[in-house]
């Protein structure tokens, strides 16, 4: 695949967390194997105070710095998925852009010119997502949507949706079955997975194992609320997923620089 840059621009959205380690693997594959087909990506970054916490805020600025010039970030006093989602959001400038959480990993090329086509043939088409698993194997490759997996989005879908979006609720969940205003306001829009029908997954998530190292979970409180919690990890244990998590590493730096 040619790599030259073929398009202008595009906002690049990440919900981050102190994870500079993971977070590098994810620009680094994005970077090398779809975001360098344009001419300019603008990084739109909300980090959340959680996670290492031998990390900071700044050295998630560093890792950020080495694959964009411009990084528009906020940096809250409490960690809220929700509002994280929300402000990035707002400040989409593109015509489509990617949504990226800070630990998915991109194995394989993506075609830029082919996702910007897409969107281009298909005033509806809301949403591309990279998927997880291999592809049906049948078409039309259409899925409940939106999805907060890795995805280029277009903006104005954006524009319809979030005068209904609630910081209260799953941010993904709460446009994916719909039962008051909203129903309207989606019905003509089409979520798609990229590729072929058939076609072997494209991304992989890489915060698994870091979570599992370092004892965290993600939990619901009774608002619905998507938070954190941090639990204690026994010695032995955190020894054997430290093993595994330093062989992980070394594979998903292979997975990244690749392509």
């Amino acid at each position: 695949m040619d790599h030259e840059p073929q398009h202008g621009r595009i906002d690049v959205v990440t919900i981050g967390t102190l994870r500079p380690d993971i977070l590098e693997f994810t620009l680094l594959s994005f970077h090398r194997k779809f975001l360098r087909q344009f001419q300019r990506a603008r990084l739109i970054i909300n980090i959340d105070p959680i996670g290492d916490e031998r990390r900071s805020t700044d050295d998630v600025l560093r890792i950020c710095a080495k694959y964009f010039s411009e990084i528009t970030h906020r940096c809250p006093d409490q960690p809220h998925f929700a509002t994280a989602v929300q402000w990035a959001w707002e400040q989409v400038e593109t015509e489509i852009f990617l949504h990226l959480e800070d630990d998915w990993l991109l194995k394989r090329n993506v075609d830029a010119t082919r996702i910007v086509r897409g969107f281009e043939a298909d005033p509806d088409l809301a949403s591309l997502r990279f998927n997880l698993t291999r592809n049906p194997s049948r078409g039309p490759l259409y899925f409940q949507g939106p999805s907060l997996n890795p995805s280029v989005i277009r903006r104005r879908f954006l524009e319809e949706v979030l005068p209904f979006f609630s910081p209260h609720l799953d941010p993904e969940k709460q446009y994916t079955y719909p039962n008051d205003a909203r129903r309207e306001v989606l019905a003509h829009w089409r979520h798609m997975l990229y590729g072929e029908p058939g076609e072997a997954s494209y991304v992989l998530d890489i915060g698994k194992k870091w979570r599992r190292f370092h004892g965290f979970a993600k939990w619901q409180p009774g608002s619905g609320e998507l938070s954190w919690r941090k639990t204690p990890v026994p010695p032995l244990r955190k020894t054997w997923y430290a093993l595994k998590h330093a062989a992980f590493s070394r594979y998903l730096q292979y997975l990244a620089g690749r392509g």
